[in-house]
């Protein structure tokens, strides 16, 4: 599914920004910034390339609005597949969807494998992060009212950990075995629910 068909852009001008960032996004992602051509980007949009600076400022703009995107989407289809997910278990879950997802986003794949130098200093920077930390960070408050979660947890202050957390596994699992992904994901595991799990009863002797 591109973007175009998954947001519902009522105007002209906002169709033909995404229809660039579609085209943006499968250029970047096959050929890499230094190769894929604006020129080629605007023709599979079907807009003049003098038409491409009025919605980006220049290549690298476009670059980076494309990552943004492409990262976007693969978050929104990683969130979507957790929604029933127990909260201690949500970052493993939301890791293992990402994982798999990073096929069908070749763009992050190739960021976070470090393909584009220039690129991996703004994946901190990107808003579409910002979904990932939201998402969790609203999970962790549902929690802590149910009792799954420990009450004594700072909810943004854990979520951002949580993203940071997540988006650098991520990045180490694209140079990884899938055995090395395996024997991550069970510390992974049991390191969120040590960190969101409640306090059990303390021992005696201990006040």
């Amino acid at each position: 599914m591109t973007i175009v068909d998954a947001i519902d852009a009522p105007t002209k001008g906002e169709r033909t920004r995404l229809r660039l960032l579609d085209a943006a996004i499968s250029a970047f992602g096959s050929q890499g910034y230094r190769a894929a051509s604006v020129t080629a980007i605007a023709r599979t949009a079907g807009v003049t390339q003098a038409a491409v600076y009025a919605y980006f400022e220049n290549k690298d703009h476009l670059f980076r609005c494309a990552i943004d995107a492409d990262t976007a989407a693969l978050i929104d289809e990683a969130l979507r597949g957790v929604t029933d997910v127990p909260v201690r278990q949500l970052g493993p879950a939301f890791l293992l969807l990402a994982l798999d997802a990073l096929d069908r986003h070749p763009l992050t794949r190739r960021v976070l494998a470090g393909h584009e130098v220039d690129a991996v200093r703004h994946v901190r920077e990107m808003s579409s992060l910002g979904l990932i930390t939201d998402y969790v960070r609203d999970r962790i408050v549902e929690g802590q009212r149910t009792g799954e979660v420990r009450d004594d947890a700072d909810p943004s202050v854990m979520a951002d950990g949580i993203e940071a957390l997540v988006i650098a596994l991520l990045m180490s699992a694209v140079h990884s075995t899938e055995t090395a992904v395996d024997r991550y994901l069970v510390g992974v595991v049991e390191a969120f629910d040590a960190m969101l799990r409640p306090a059990g009863p303390r021992p005696p002797g201990l006040g």
